[in-house]
């Protein structure tokens, strides 16, 4: 009985946490993408009709793009769509599925900590350097991909979580 209620607040921790980064990141998603639509038209309306353009739109469209997919993928991560190891998911049951389900998620933690610390470094190495249009430092665009690390991390935690306590248990998830 202990182990079950240790699950629940478990659980009820992570949907907390997923309902709460979902709350953030998809309206900061959403405004991004709504950003580069217009920023994009605007700059192909200038060059076509007013044989004119700015080159900072472009190089902003294209840092926003940047925040889009690595914020992306975190949600992905936290939604469990990205790409999987499922050759045997219909084989598999009970505690061979979840062993199955770790080993993916132990991949996963092992990328996530390298995108992590190479995406700090990226990202310090990147303070020194200006944008060509902006005049900004690059350390503002880069700073996304430890951060959407993060936040994989996290998400690859409470699945590998999830599976040592359906190996646990030998209940299927």
């Amino acid at each position: 009985m202990r182990e079950s209620s240790k699950e629940l607040k478990l659980e009820h921790v992570a949907q907390r946490m997923q309902a709460v980064i979902e709350r953030l990141v998809l309206p900061l998603l959403a405004g991004l993408l709504a950003f580069i639509v217009a920023g994009i038209f605007i700059q192909v309306v200038l060059r076509y009709v007013f044989s004119t353009s700015f080159l900072w739109g472009e190089e902003l469209s294209l840092f926003a793009f940047i925040w889009c997919v690595y914020l992306g993928s975190a949600i992905c991560s936290w939604r469990r769509t990205h790409f999987a190891f499922d050759l045997f998911e219909d084989k598999l049951k009970g505690r061979a599925a979840a062993l199955q389900r770790l080993i993916g998620d132990l991949v996963v933690l092992a990328v996530t900590a390298v995108v992590i610390i190479e995406g700090w470094r990226f990202s310090q190495l990147s303070i020194q350097r200006m944008s060509p249009a902006l005049g900004i430092t690059l350390f503002i665009p880069t700073i996304v991909i430890p951060l959407s690390g993060g936040l994989m991390l996290l998400a690859a935690l409470r699945d590998a979580m999830r599976d040592i306590a359906c190996l646990r248990s030998s209940r299927e998830q």
